[in-house]
């Protein structure tokens, strides 16, 4: 649902293959994972570890198709990239300090960055989701743009072993892609029942919130495998609330507040409905991409 915008500087890429290579396989003096994937030249010798760590998400497709013709042993990937209690923590820490996650990117629903207690420590909630599967394709299990920061109920309850890469309808939507633009062409829209004239609601249940896309059906798909309209409709209290307070603040109110506070009522509109900028990074905040449309549809920006 929400593009990540993710910037790899030189910088980043050294803390991530340092961040990698501080577990050792069988001992404190094994190997790296990096140097048993260069002892491994059937696939080594055609790309180097950086090329499979740090592969474009436009170029993830087509390296795929290529390792894919290349007679390798995936078991022996799987056993050097293998996504365990060696790499997960290290792989979280990283997003923690350079992306920073609060939302899951599929839904926007939750916080994932909340800390639960386990064993007497804190641990983070969220996920972070092979966008291409891991299990056939193990030497992209520790791709970075092949990580995608998510919720436990997106990843392991709804996504599960979903064929991105395989799936025509799917495989273009790796929420990395500068192409990626579910937000622009997808929109929360707002549909009344028949009973209700001018915002006149009194129920939740005389409205509905469904996604609809603008010029295309390029993410029909996607909506369906997260379930996405489905999942919202349970949140549909969020936007009665937008409308009870539309028509508690009319825009003479706001005047009104604005002489009495001296405050523009335009920033007290602000206030009141939580509305927010086109440039804000809707993935700081759950619901955000459904306020804002919402927003849209009241006539509220």
């Amino acid at each position: 649902m929400l593009k990540i915008d993710f910037e790899l500087t030189n910088e980043l890429k050294e803390d991530y293959i340092e961040l990698l290579c501080s577990s050792r396989f069988d001992s404190k003096y094994g190997q790296t994972v990096k140097e048993k994937y260069e002892a491994y030249t059937i696939l080594s010798k055609e790309y180097s570890f950086e090329e499979i760590i740090f592969v474009e998400p436009h170029n993830i497709n087509a390296l795929v198709e290529k390792v894919e013709k290349l007679k390798i042993n995936k078991k022996e990937i799987e056993k050097i990239f293998k996504y365990d209690g060696k790499f997960q923590p290290l792989l979280a820490s990283f997003f923690e300090k350079h992306l920073k996650p609060r939302t899951c990117y599929y839904c926007n629903i939750d916080y994932v960055n909340v800390y639960k207690e386990e064993d007497g420590e804190l641990k983070n909630k969220f996920t972070l989701d092979h966008f291409v599967d891991k299990g056939k394709y193990p030497y992209l299990a520790l791709s970075l743009f092949n990580l995608v920061p998510s919720c436990y109920v997106c990843n392991s309850k709804i996504k599960r072993d979903t064929k991105f890469y395989e799936d025509e309808e799917l495989k273009n939507t790796n929420p990395y892609l500068k192409s990626f633009d579910f937000d622009k062409k997808v929109k929360f829209k707002l549909f009344l029942s028949d009973n209700c004239k001018d915002l006149n609601i009194k129920s939740q249940d005389n409205i509905e919130i469904p996604l609809k896309e603008r010029y295309s059906d390029e993410y029909k798909k996607y909506i369906k495998v997260f379930r996405l309209n489905e999942r919202y409709k349970a949140h549909k209290d969020i936007v009665f609330e937008m409308i009870k307070n539309a028509e508690l603040y009319p825009e003479s109110r706001l005047k009104e507040l604005q002489n009495l506070t001296g405050i523009l009522y335009q920033e007290i509109k602000k206030d009141i409905f939580k509305l927010m900028d086109d440039e804000v990074d809707l993935s700081k905040e759950p619901f955000s991409k459904l306020k804002r449309d919402m927003a849209y549809e009241l006539g509220l920006i």
